[in-house]
């Protein structure tokens, strides 16, 4: 019989300093920052532990 198996999904979660702010200034150049953050620290830690699509 093959075995199975299970993989276990987590939720990322981030507070960011002073966001309200930041976006109220320039909502665009913000949101650009997060995301490059997420793709140079984040998404290649979520590849290493062989998470992600």
């Amino acid at each position: 019989m093959p075995r199975e198996q299970r993989r276990l999904a987590a939720i990322v979660s981030a507070d960011v300093s002073g966001y309200s702010r930041l976006v109220g200034r320039d909502e665009s150049g913000t949101l650009a920052a997060l995301k490059t953050l997420r793709r140079e620290l984040i998404d290649p830690k979520i590849s290493e532990h062989g998470g992600g699509s």
